[in-house]
């Protein structure tokens, strides 16, 4: 029996799936979805699977997948979004799979470097806040304990605490490898990827999967590769290429190499060249390494580097300051706001002007402290072989390997030669410095070539990769289109949910400012229903507007709670669960990604049609590149973008069966724009027009209340 014949089987009625979870049931997408996968991971080929939610995509990915592992002997790599998914495949779905086949397969979890703890460094790490060294003694005495050091499984006993120290307990993505660690059995990141390099199923995250594809040898070898959530793969990738320099950067450098020594006013009141006391790793070579060395030619020149190395630390630093305030911003420029500034430029000449030195000081500093460290890592091999030495070498190593890469970005930002890539200056609300950063104007052909060409079988999977049914957008933008040399096969399957019956949608028309807007509809919907209310904005400053409107116009007790204005989106998401009647204001870690069922959400509103801004760096160096090529940037590349985030956003709304919910959009444009087509085939339901808010709201009120009422009659 072939494997999509088997994969049916078990899926329908009376197979095993159905004889082993008592609550099984049917859902004629799945068997479709997976049917699907099961035919491209057989012949190869590329699949995009748009499923939207209730189809259960992630069995119908995972039995396929599982049943071609284990009779085909194929290693299969899936990918999911986050950490927290990819945790819930591992642990939950996976096992309770494998139990219901009645098969083994040797399988595995594997996360970014960055996500394991680095025992050298919570060995040396110390903190002179009582709080933090209570985070640490916690920390080592988990690590002494667990086998995998995934830090993602550590309770913290306070996590605001945690989370300033997970970074300098973690293992360096960059400069920690094999050459640089002398702790290659102890080191959790290694142990796990032995694990998955004798898996035959590995469970990876988009993060990892990027960086894979830019440095060979961190994921196995693999024939089939599914990447589910695959919207937001591009935006992973792209980050991933990213790169910048800031002073926040060298500061952290010279932290890790000097310590409080290293920065101006430092409580210990020590001069700056005094390397014996400079604290970082300085310190330790002075207290450890140079005794060990001897009074020889090794110890005197290992200790006349460190005092040199001393002494330029505050060299660095007023480097550092005088160029990073040089490209400072000034307040007028485009893009002020709640996101800050930003501002492209395209050449060395519009940068810097004629001022080349604050660059060429900088990076002239960081490549003598890169090679001076690596000459010190040279002298110490020279020493007796010990685990002191060792360690400090691979200190050095790694300290080196970073200052060089800053040496490397610094040059290639400065320049802004590649025509491939666009570059900016960016500056956060309130700083006096800013800092430069550079992005491909495209992923697709890195994507293709050093991504999906690895695999012979490659599926991703989402419930939002078209607009209007055309895949044309995601496929250009990920490498996969016609045009691009590798077609891919497109297939959407059906919502299971009576969408139509679930949910009401209504266009606000009655003010032109969309703050006043948003705060008119809440506050009538509000008065009316205390049921929980979800606001999607495009922006921080629009967010904060209509806050400011908001406050005072809401019943008593209802909770009002705005992004990173009243806590950080995961933290506002759990209130929000757990409160009836709140009002939740977000911006655009809250379009998706995130999961209120039921009585959770039943109010959804979409301030505005979610386009992107067109003189953000990327998005105009996007359009340009498609005016060359004859295309109409709108059309191809801003609508379809902003129509598959609209489909996010609206998601949120109706996630399961028996949901009810109403949204209501406050952009007249999805009333009357010459482009809403798209927008409108996204909704199951044609959308009624208002001016009137409180009219507007009688109405989602009543449609809630006869859900609630007939859902009380078949109760009783």
């Amino acid at each position: 029996m072939s494997i999509e014949s088997r994969v049916v089987a078990a899926l329908r009625p009376g197979g095993v799936l159905a004889a082993r979870w008592p609550d099984y049931e049917e859902r004629h997408a799945q068997i479709e979805l997976a049917r699907d996968v099961a035919r491209v991971l057989d012949r190869g080929g590329a699949l995009m699977a748009e499923a939207p939610t209730g189809v259960g995509k992630s069995l119908a990915y995972l039995l396929p997948a599982v049943l071609h592992a284990h009779e085909h002997g194929e290693r299969v790599v899936v990918a999911t979004a986050t950490r927290s998914l990819q945790d819930q495949l591992y642990e939950r779905d996976l096992p309770a799979l494998l139990r219901a086949l009645g098969i083994a397969l040797p399988s595995a979890r594997l996360k970014g470097k960055s996500n394991y703890l680095c025992p050298r460094a919570l060995e040396i790490v110390d903190s002179a806040d009582d709080d933090e060294r209570a985070g640490l003694e916690a920390l080592r005495a988990w690590a002494a304990g667990d086998a995998k050091g995934d830090l993602d499984r550590f309770e913290p006993p306070d996590p605001d605490v945690y989370r300033r120290l997970r970074a300098r307990v973690a293992s360096d993505p960059v400069a920690c490898t094999g050459a640089t660690c002398r702790r290659g059995r102890e080191c959790f990141w290694a142990r796990a990827r032995r694990v998955a390099g004798e898996a035959r199923l590995a469970i990876v995250n988009h993060a990892l999967l990027a960086r894979a594809a830019e440095a060979d040898g961190l994921l196995p070898e693999h024939e089939v590769l599914i990447v589910d959530e695959a919207h937001r793969l591009e935006g992973v990738l792209s980050g991933q290429l990213e790169y910048g320099v800031s002073r926040h950067r060298v500061d952290e450098l010279v932290r890790l190499t000097a310590g409080a020594a290293g920065r101006p006013g430092s409580r210990r009141g020590r001069p700056r060249g005094d390397a014996s006391h400079a604290g970082g790793l300085l310190a330790r070579l002075a207290n450890a390494a140079v005794p060990l060395l001897g009074a020889g030619a090794g110890g005197e020149r290992l200790a006349a580097d460190l005092d040199a190395l001393g002494r330029r630390m505050g060299e660095v630093r007023e480097a550092a300051d005088g160029l990073f305030a040089s490209l400072a911003l000034a307040g007028g420029e485009r893009g002020a706001g709640s996101y800050g500034l930003r501002r492209r430029y395209r050449s060395q000449g519009e940068l810097l002007g004629r001022e080349l030195g604050g660059v060429e000081t900088l990076h002239e500093h960081a490549a003598t402290i890169a090679g001076t460290l690596q000459r010190a890592a040279f002298g110490l091999t020279a020493g007796e072989p010990g685990r002191v030495l060792q360690d400090l070498t691979g200190e050095l190593d790694m300290l080196a390997a970073r200052w060089s890469a800053f040496a490397r970005d610094l040059l290639a930002l400065g320049e802004a030669s590649d025509e491939g890539w666009v570059y900016w200056r960016t500056q956060s609300p309130g700083a006096r410095t800013a800092e430069l950063r550079a992005a491909p104007v495209s992923v697709a052909g890195w994507a293709r070539e050093r991504l999906f060409s690895r695999a012979r079988a490659v599926v991703l999977t989402s419930a939002t990769l078209s607009s209007a049914g055309d895949f044309a957008w995601s496929a250009s933008r990920l490498g996969l289109s016609d045009e691009d040399g590798r077609s891919c096969e497109t297939a959407s399957y059906p919502s299971p949910f009576p969408l139509a019956e679930q949910m009401r949608a209504f266009v606000y028309t009655g003010a032109d400012d969309e703050a006043a807007a948003v705060a008119d509809v809440v506050a009538e919907l509000a008065a009316r229903s205390a049921r929980n209310l979800l606001v999607l904005f495009t922006a921080h400053e629009r967010l904060r507007r209509a806050r400011e409107r908001l406050a005072g116009r809401l019943p008593a007790g209802r909770a009002l709670l705005a992004q990173d204005v009243d806590g950080a989106a995961g933290r506002l998401a759990e209130r929000f669960r757990a409160t009836r009647g709140a009002v939740l204001l977000g911006v655009s870690s809250l379009w998706e990604g995130v999961d209120f069922p039921g009585e959770m959400l039943e109010l959804l509103v979409v301030a505005k049609l979610p386009f992107s801004v067109p003189d953000e760096p990327l998005v105009e160096a996007r359009a340009e590149r498609l005016r060359e090529l004859g295309q109409d940037p709108f059309r191809v590349d801003a609508l379809p973008e902003a129509v598959v985030r609209f489909r996010q956003g609206v998601g949120r709304l109706i996630r399961r069966s028996d949901d009810r919910g109403v949204l209501v959009v406050c952009d007249p444009r999805l009333a009357t724009a010459s482009y809403r087509g798209p927008f409108l085939a996204a909704l199951p339901v044609k959308p009624s027009v208002w001016r009137d808010a409180a009219g507007l709201a009688d109405e989602a009120a009543r449609f809630l209340e006869a859900g609630s009422r007939s859902e009380r009659e078949e109760g009783a």
